[in-house]
């Protein structure tokens, strides 16, 4: 919030000789500051409203606020290019920090009931993966009907709702492997070493698939692939790469809150594949892209959970409001904003033709 605010202050400093105006352009900015901040806090009560959820206060306006104050500080404080650096930082991460909150699990990760895990102990990758497709044969995978590979999120969390969700589509036949590929709130995760959520999904992919070629067609379990938040960024490239050097091995994608502009439009030649996303979630929607045009979604996401208002979407004015809704995005119950419920698995056997 008041990202576009404070770049105009960077340009303005920095051409503006006499220290008047710059000053007087400065309080302007202030002012203009703190009534977006009211505006946002009126908004927000709205939608709040709309989800039957407690009105946002003074803590949540500090916290809008904040943020943007800092960045105001810098700017001047620091040269230019300096502080157009750290915004465009601050405006990337703000993106993820909800997603870094809804993992937010101790180290190591409680880990659901019926989940095999692979703990990130240090070991190489491929030890790792090998180890934990290991276990899931000797625990009898393969007599099971099915084989999900759930991608966890940087700190290696996975959302036990939709462990449920898959545990009853499957009426309990049916085992989740999940291989740990960070110790860090997925932001950190992210802007460290996006491809590692990837890497790990499909390392192990690669052995889940191996084990279940030593039996005829008919007795493969079915391999599918979940990820929530940014864990759906690891899944989808397990599942393009699966599409481009395994074509069939995989029978379905279920990617929950895809941060936006994180995956391609299309389906491409992977396993079919279904982008969920809660009606009330700004983190499919939030993207620095919407400064400039509004949210775009994957083709053939499907909404789910509760309609609230959306306001039209402006330019500069839409990244500011949606940043702004991030900062309730988990304050829900699950179904609501960020905060992804039992269906988002078992729902899925009417949404992609069967289970």
């Amino acid at each position: 919030m008041g990202i576009a605010t404070t770049a105009a202050l960077v340009v303005t400093r920095r051409r503006t000789a006499n220290p008047a105006p710059a000053v007087a352009v400065v309080a302007g900015a202030a002012g203009a500051l703190v009534s977006m901040a009211l505006i946002s806090l009126s908004w927000q009560n709205s939608l709040r409203t709309d989800l039957d959820a407690p009105h946002a206060g003074v803590s949540w306006l500090a916290a809008s606020i904040l943020p943007a104050a800092l960045l105001f500080t810098a700017i001047v404080s620091l040269p230019r290019t300096t502080a157009m650096i750290g915004a465009t930082v601050v405006a990337v991460a703000a993106g993820y920090l909800p997603a870094a909150q809804a993992d937010d699990a101790p180290s190591p990760p409680r880990t659901p009931a019926g989940v095999i895990y692979g703990l990130d102990t240090g070991a190489s990758l491929t030890s790792r993966s090998r180890d934990l497709a290991t276990r899931w044969v000797d625990a009898g995978g393969l007599d099971l009907r099915a084989v999900v590979i759930a991608v966890p999120t940087g700190s290696g969390w996975i959302d036990s709702t939709a462990v449920a969700g898959y545990q009853d589509r499957f009426a309990g036949d049916v085992a989740i492997l999940t291989i740990q590929y960070a110790q860090m709130p997925s932001w950190r995760a992210f802007v460290g070493d996006r491809s590692a959520a990837g890497r790990s999904a499909i390392a192990l992919l690669h052995e889940v698939i191996d084990h279940t070629m030593t039996r005829p067609p008919d007795r493969r379990p079915q391999i599918r692939l979940y990820g929530q938040s940014l864990g759906a960024i690891g899944a989808e490239e397990a599942r393009v790469w699966a599409g481009d050097h395994r074509p069939g091995a995989v029978a379905e994608t279920l990617l929950a809150g895809v941060p936006g502009d994180a995956v391609g439009d299309g389906p491409g030649s992977g396993a079919r594949r279904v982008v969920l996303a809660n009606a009330s979630d700004p983190i499919p929607r939030w993207s620095p892209s919407l400064i400039w045009r509004p949210a775009q979604q994957p083709r053939g996401t499907v909404v789910v959970g509760r309609t609230v208002r959306h306001p039209p979407w402006l330019p500069v004015v839409g990244f500011l409001q949606t940043s702004t809704d991030l900062l309730g995005s988990l304050d829900g119950a699950p179904g609501v904003g960020h905060r992804y419920g039992q269906k988002q698995s078992s729902s899925m056997s009417s949404t992609t033709g069967g289970g």
